[in-house]
Protein backbone atom coordinates (compact mmCIF):
# COMPACT_ATOMS: atom_id res chain seq x y z
CA UNK A 1 0.00 0.00 0.00
CA UNK A 2 1.14 3.50 -0.31
CA UNK A 3 0.39 4.50 2.84
CA UNK A 4 3.36 2.39 3.63
CA UNK A 5 5.63 4.03 1.84
CA UNK A 6 7.48 6.79 3.65
CA UNK A 7 8.20 9.25 0.86
CA UNK A 8 5.22 11.52 -1.05
CA UNK A 9 4.31 10.64 -4.72
CA UNK A 10 6.47 7.43 -4.46
CA UNK A 11 4.71 3.84 -5.03
CA UNK A 12 5.70 0.68 -3.43
CA UNK A 13 4.46 -1.12 -6.85
CA UNK A 14 7.31 0.99 -8.82
CA UNK A 15 10.00 -1.34 -7.43
CA UNK A 16 8.51 -4.03 -9.87
CA UNK A 17 9.21 -1.85 -13.00
CA UNK A 18 12.12 -0.64 -14.73
CA UNK A 19 12.70 1.26 -17.91
CA UNK A 20 14.00 -0.90 -20.48
CA UNK A 21 15.02 -0.80 -24.51
CA UNK A 22 16.32 2.12 -26.81
CA UNK A 23 15.34 4.33 -29.13
CA UNK A 24 16.38 6.80 -31.99
CA UNK A 25 15.25 9.26 -34.10
CA UNK A 26 17.12 10.96 -37.07
CA UNK A 27 15.93 13.41 -39.28
CA UNK A 28 16.77 15.67 -42.73
CA UNK A 29 14.49 18.29 -42.73
CA UNK A 30 14.02 21.38 -45.17
CA UNK A 31 11.94 24.43 -45.28
CA UNK A 32 11.29 27.14 -48.38
CA UNK A 33 9.22 30.00 -47.12
CA UNK A 34 7.84 32.84 -49.80
CA UNK A 35 7.43 36.08 -47.49
CA UNK A 36 4.03 37.89 -47.80
CA UNK A 37 4.78 40.41 -50.79
CA UNK A 38 1.74 41.48 -53.49
CA UNK A 39 -0.80 39.49 -51.54
CA UNK A 40 1.13 36.08 -51.26
CA UNK A 41 2.28 33.90 -48.64
CA UNK A 42 4.07 30.48 -48.89
CA UNK A 43 5.78 28.19 -47.36
CA UNK A 44 6.84 24.31 -47.87
CA UNK A 45 8.28 21.85 -45.24
CA UNK A 46 9.64 18.42 -46.28
CA UNK A 47 10.58 15.68 -43.68
CA UNK A 48 12.87 12.82 -44.25
CA UNK A 49 13.20 10.98 -41.02
CA UNK A 50 13.19 7.24 -39.29
CA UNK A 51 11.90 6.51 -35.55
CA UNK A 52 13.56 2.95 -34.28
CA UNK A 53 12.71 1.69 -31.40
CA UNK A 54 11.89 -1.77 -29.40
CA UNK A 55 8.64 -1.23 -28.51
CA UNK A 56 5.93 1.58 -29.43
CA UNK A 57 2.86 1.24 -27.61
CA UNK A 58 1.86 1.88 -23.98
CA UNK A 59 0.11 -1.41 -23.28
CA UNK A 60 0.33 -4.01 -21.12
CA UNK A 61 1.57 -6.58 -23.43
CA UNK A 62 4.63 -6.50 -25.54
CA UNK A 63 4.05 -6.61 -29.12
CA UNK A 64 7.85 -7.29 -30.37
CA UNK A 65 9.47 -10.46 -31.01
CA UNK A 66 11.49 -11.66 -28.18
CA UNK A 67 10.06 -10.60 -25.04
CA UNK A 68 13.58 -11.69 -23.16
CA UNK A 69 15.66 -10.27 -25.79
CA UNK A 70 14.08 -6.57 -26.60
CA UNK A 71 16.80 -6.05 -29.01
CA UNK A 72 15.13 -8.91 -31.58
CA UNK A 73 12.45 -6.29 -31.81
CA UNK A 74 14.54 -3.45 -32.63
CA UNK A 75 12.81 -1.78 -35.73
CA UNK A 76 10.61 0.87 -36.78
CA UNK A 77 7.96 2.67 -34.41
CA UNK A 78 5.12 2.52 -34.82
CA UNK A 79 4.66 6.64 -35.00
CA UNK A 80 7.39 6.62 -37.45
CA UNK A 81 6.24 8.63 -40.87
CA UNK A 82 9.42 8.55 -43.28
CA UNK A 83 8.45 11.24 -45.47
CA UNK A 84 6.08 14.20 -44.43
CA UNK A 85 5.40 16.74 -46.74
CA UNK A 86 3.32 20.00 -45.92
CA UNK A 87 2.42 23.01 -47.76
CA UNK A 88 0.79 26.38 -46.46
CA UNK A 89 -0.62 28.99 -48.12
CA UNK A 90 -2.20 32.61 -47.99
CA UNK A 91 -3.34 35.06 -51.16
CA UNK A 92 -4.93 38.03 -50.13
CA UNK A 93 -7.44 39.76 -52.85
CA UNK A 94 -6.86 42.88 -54.35
CA UNK A 95 -8.38 45.87 -53.20
CA UNK A 96 -9.63 46.93 -56.11
CA UNK A 97 -13.23 46.41 -56.10
CA UNK A 98 -14.11 49.92 -54.60
CA UNK A 99 -12.81 52.56 -52.50
CA UNK A 100 -11.77 51.82 -48.94
CA UNK A 101 -14.00 53.17 -46.89
CA UNK A 102 -17.22 53.16 -48.41
CA UNK A 103 -19.87 50.75 -47.64
CA UNK A 104 -19.35 48.59 -50.81
CA UNK A 105 -15.47 48.54 -50.30
CA UNK A 106 -16.27 47.17 -46.72
CA UNK A 107 -18.00 43.99 -47.98
CA UNK A 108 -16.33 43.27 -51.46
CA UNK A 109 -12.55 44.09 -49.95
CA UNK A 110 -10.58 42.78 -47.65
CA UNK A 111 -10.68 39.01 -48.67
CA UNK A 112 -8.06 35.77 -48.13
CA UNK A 113 -7.84 32.34 -48.66
CA UNK A 114 -5.78 30.26 -46.58
CA UNK A 115 -4.70 26.67 -46.17
CA UNK A 116 -2.66 23.85 -45.73
CA UNK A 117 -1.57 20.50 -47.05
CA UNK A 118 -0.55 17.70 -45.66
CA UNK A 119 1.19 14.31 -47.18
CA UNK A 120 2.97 11.17 -44.98
CA UNK A 121 4.14 8.14 -45.16
CA UNK A 122 1.51 5.30 -43.73
CA UNK A 123 2.31 4.01 -39.99
CA UNK A 124 4.36 0.82 -40.33
CA UNK A 125 3.06 -2.57 -38.91
CA UNK A 126 3.38 -6.22 -37.81
CA UNK A 127 1.28 -8.87 -37.71
CA UNK A 128 0.80 -10.55 -34.20
CA UNK A 129 -0.99 -13.39 -32.61
CA UNK A 130 -2.17 -12.60 -28.79
CA UNK A 131 -3.38 -16.85 -28.45
CA UNK A 132 -0.62 -18.20 -27.52
CA UNK A 133 0.51 -19.77 -30.74
CA UNK A 134 3.98 -17.89 -30.96
CA UNK A 135 6.58 -18.30 -28.14
CA UNK A 136 4.55 -20.72 -26.74
CA UNK A 137 8.12 -23.05 -25.48
CA UNK A 138 8.72 -20.31 -23.07
CA UNK A 139 5.00 -19.12 -21.88
CA UNK A 140 3.06 -22.23 -22.59
CA UNK A 141 -0.46 -21.55 -24.48
CA UNK A 142 -2.22 -19.23 -22.33
CA UNK A 143 -0.27 -16.55 -22.95
CA UNK A 144 -1.03 -13.12 -21.17
CA UNK A 145 2.36 -11.47 -21.57
CA UNK A 146 3.14 -10.81 -25.08
CA UNK A 147 1.49 -10.56 -28.47
CA UNK A 148 4.73 -11.67 -30.93
CA UNK A 149 5.34 -11.01 -34.43
CA UNK A 150 3.74 -14.02 -36.56
CA UNK A 151 7.22 -14.81 -39.19
CA UNK A 152 6.97 -14.81 -42.44
CA UNK A 153 6.71 -17.98 -44.46
CA UNK A 154 9.81 -19.57 -46.06
CA UNK A 155 10.19 -17.94 -49.39
CA UNK A 156 8.48 -14.81 -48.53
CA UNK A 157 9.87 -11.47 -47.52
CA UNK A 158 8.10 -8.12 -46.63
CA UNK A 159 7.68 -7.38 -50.47
CA UNK A 160 5.42 -10.91 -51.62
CA UNK A 161 3.48 -10.75 -48.68
CA UNK A 162 2.20 -7.21 -49.20
CA UNK A 163 -0.24 -7.44 -52.05
CA UNK A 164 0.48 -3.10 -52.20
CA UNK A 165 -3.33 -2.29 -51.46
CA UNK A 166 -4.53 -1.01 -48.39
CA UNK A 167 -6.82 -3.96 -47.74
CA UNK A 168 -10.20 -1.51 -47.13
CA UNK A 169 -11.82 -2.98 -50.12
CA UNK A 170 -11.74 -6.48 -51.73
CA UNK A 171 -8.09 -7.33 -51.83
CA UNK A 172 -6.52 -7.42 -48.52
CA UNK A 173 -3.77 -5.90 -47.93
CA UNK A 174 -1.40 -8.91 -46.98
CA UNK A 175 -0.99 -12.08 -48.64
CA UNK A 176 -2.27 -15.08 -46.00
CA UNK A 177 0.16 -17.65 -47.68
CA UNK A 178 2.90 -16.43 -46.81
CA UNK A 179 2.68 -16.34 -42.61
CA UNK A 180 3.07 -19.26 -40.51
CA UNK A 181 4.25 -20.59 -37.51
CA UNK A 182 7.42 -20.70 -35.83
CA UNK A 183 7.70 -24.50 -34.90
CA UNK A 184 9.73 -26.50 -33.20
CA UNK A 185 10.34 -30.39 -33.59
CA UNK A 186 10.57 -33.09 -31.19
CA UNK A 187 15.30 -33.33 -30.21
CA UNK A 188 15.37 -28.96 -31.12
CA UNK A 189 16.52 -26.57 -28.07
CA UNK A 190 19.37 -29.58 -27.28
CA UNK A 191 16.97 -32.16 -27.03
CA UNK A 192 14.19 -29.61 -24.78
CA UNK A 193 11.53 -30.67 -27.07
CA UNK A 194 10.25 -34.06 -25.87
CA UNK A 195 9.85 -37.19 -28.78
CA UNK A 196 6.45 -36.94 -30.50
CA UNK A 197 5.65 -32.87 -29.11
CA UNK A 198 5.16 -31.05 -32.35
CA UNK A 199 3.16 -28.59 -31.09
CA UNK A 200 6.18 -25.85 -29.40
CA UNK A 201 6.50 -22.49 -30.73
CA UNK A 202 9.61 -20.22 -30.58
CA UNK A 203 9.99 -16.61 -31.62
CA UNK A 204 10.95 -14.98 -34.80
CA UNK A 205 13.65 -12.09 -35.09
CA UNK A 206 13.67 -9.03 -37.29
CA UNK A 207 10.44 -9.02 -38.64
CA UNK A 208 8.60 -6.36 -36.35
CA UNK A 209 7.15 -3.41 -38.38
CA UNK A 210 8.32 -4.60 -41.95
CA UNK A 211 4.86 -3.49 -43.67
CA UNK A 212 3.46 0.07 -43.89
CA UNK A 213 0.00 1.32 -44.96
CA UNK A 214 -0.80 3.39 -47.73
CA UNK A 215 0.26 7.02 -47.89
CA UNK A 216 -2.37 9.64 -46.08
CA UNK A 217 -3.09 12.93 -47.76
CA UNK A 218 -5.52 16.05 -46.25
CA UNK A 219 -5.85 19.62 -47.58
CA UNK A 220 -7.85 21.89 -45.14
CA UNK A 221 -8.60 25.23 -47.15
CA UNK A 222 -10.33 28.68 -45.85
CA UNK A 223 -11.83 32.04 -47.01
CA UNK A 224 -12.03 34.42 -44.56
CA UNK A 225 -12.57 38.42 -44.08
CA UNK A 226 -12.15 40.91 -41.54
CA UNK A 227 -14.90 44.18 -41.46
CA UNK A 228 -13.85 47.40 -39.19
CA UNK A 229 -17.14 48.84 -38.42
CA UNK A 230 -15.37 51.19 -36.27
CA UNK A 231 -12.42 51.43 -33.86
CA UNK A 232 -13.86 49.36 -31.34
CA UNK A 233 -16.10 47.23 -33.25
CA UNK A 234 -15.07 44.67 -35.82
CA UNK A 235 -16.15 41.28 -37.28
CA UNK A 236 -14.13 38.17 -38.71
CA UNK A 237 -16.11 35.78 -40.95
CA UNK A 238 -14.65 32.06 -41.86
CA UNK A 239 -15.78 29.73 -44.16
CA UNK A 240 -14.10 26.86 -43.96
CA UNK A 241 -13.23 23.67 -45.64
CA UNK A 242 -11.50 20.54 -43.81
CA UNK A 243 -10.57 17.66 -46.30
CA UNK A 244 -11.30 19.36 -49.20
CA UNK A 245 -10.47 16.53 -51.51
CA UNK A 246 -13.03 13.97 -49.24
CA UNK A 247 -9.52 11.81 -49.57
CA UNK A 248 -10.26 8.95 -47.08
CA UNK A 249 -6.75 8.03 -44.70
CA UNK A 250 -6.89 4.33 -43.66
CA UNK A 251 -6.03 2.85 -40.47
CA UNK A 252 -3.46 -0.09 -40.63
CA UNK A 253 -5.17 -3.59 -42.34
CA UNK A 254 -6.26 -6.58 -39.44
CA UNK A 255 -2.89 -7.29 -37.86
CA UNK A 256 -4.13 -9.85 -35.66
CA UNK A 257 -4.34 -13.46 -36.05
CA UNK A 258 -5.92 -16.32 -33.84
CA UNK A 259 -4.30 -19.67 -34.46
CA UNK A 260 -4.82 -20.92 -30.94
CA UNK A 261 -8.24 -18.96 -30.56
CA UNK A 262 -9.16 -20.99 -27.23
CA UNK A 263 -5.97 -20.93 -25.72
CA UNK A 264 -6.55 -24.67 -25.63
CA UNK A 265 -3.24 -26.43 -23.66
CA UNK A 266 -2.19 -30.23 -23.94
CA UNK A 267 -3.18 -31.45 -26.76
CA UNK A 268 -3.49 -35.45 -27.17
CA UNK A 269 -0.38 -36.87 -29.38
CA UNK A 270 -1.31 -37.84 -32.78
CA UNK A 271 -3.36 -34.32 -33.28
CA UNK A 272 -3.06 -32.80 -36.46
CA UNK A 273 -0.30 -29.82 -35.86
CA UNK A 274 -1.43 -26.81 -38.17
CA UNK A 275 -2.80 -26.77 -41.46
CA UNK A 276 -0.05 -25.31 -44.37
CA UNK A 277 0.16 -21.74 -45.59
CA UNK A 278 -0.79 -22.48 -48.88
CA UNK A 279 -3.90 -24.50 -47.67
CA UNK A 280 -4.71 -21.50 -45.40
CA UNK A 281 -4.93 -19.53 -48.71
CA UNK A 282 -6.91 -22.09 -50.62
CA UNK A 283 -9.74 -20.72 -48.33
CA UNK A 284 -10.40 -24.76 -47.54
CA UNK A 285 -7.64 -25.41 -44.90
CA UNK A 286 -7.25 -28.92 -42.83
CA UNK A 287 -9.97 -29.43 -40.36
CA UNK A 288 -9.23 -30.84 -37.02
CA UNK A 289 -5.95 -28.96 -36.42
CA UNK A 290 -4.92 -27.69 -32.92
CA UNK A 291 -3.64 -24.39 -34.62
CA UNK A 292 -5.89 -22.20 -36.96
CA UNK A 293 -5.53 -20.64 -39.96
CA UNK A 294 -4.91 -16.48 -39.79
CA UNK A 295 -8.74 -15.64 -40.57
CA UNK A 296 -9.47 -11.92 -41.44
CA UNK A 297 -6.16 -10.74 -41.71
CA UNK A 298 -5.32 -8.03 -43.95
CA UNK A 299 -8.61 -5.97 -44.08
CA UNK A 300 -9.01 -2.71 -42.93
CA UNK A 301 -11.88 -1.63 -41.02
CA UNK A 302 -11.09 1.63 -40.02
CA UNK A 303 -10.06 5.16 -41.26
CA UNK A 304 -7.82 7.85 -39.08
CA UNK A 305 -9.34 10.53 -41.21
CA UNK A 306 -12.78 12.52 -41.39
CA UNK A 307 -14.55 12.75 -44.36
CA UNK A 308 -15.28 16.34 -45.52
CA UNK A 309 -16.38 18.93 -43.58
CA UNK A 310 -17.93 22.28 -43.85
CA UNK A 311 -17.78 25.20 -41.62
CA UNK A 312 -18.70 28.68 -41.56
CA UNK A 313 -18.34 31.16 -38.34
CA UNK A 314 -18.34 34.52 -37.68
CA UNK A 315 -16.57 36.59 -34.85
CA UNK A 316 -17.35 39.78 -33.34
CA UNK A 317 -15.12 41.72 -31.34
CA UNK A 318 -15.88 44.79 -29.50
Amino acid sequence: MDLRVPYIGYSAESLTFRAAGISAYNALQAHIEKRLTKGLQAGFSYTYSHATDEQSALGLFYTGNNAMNLRDGYGSSDFDRTHVINFNYLYQFPRFFAAAHSRRGKLANGWALQGITVLQSGQPYSVIDFSGAVGSIFFGRADGITNPVVPLAPGCNAKSASTHRSGAFDTPALNVACFTLPLLHPGDLGGAIPAGDTFETNFTSGQRNIFRQAWQRRADISLVKSFAFTERLSAHYNFDVFNLTNTTSFDIPGQTVSQNAGFNDFPLIGTPTAPSSASCATGHPATGTFFNCPTGLGFTTRTISSPRQIQMSLYLSF
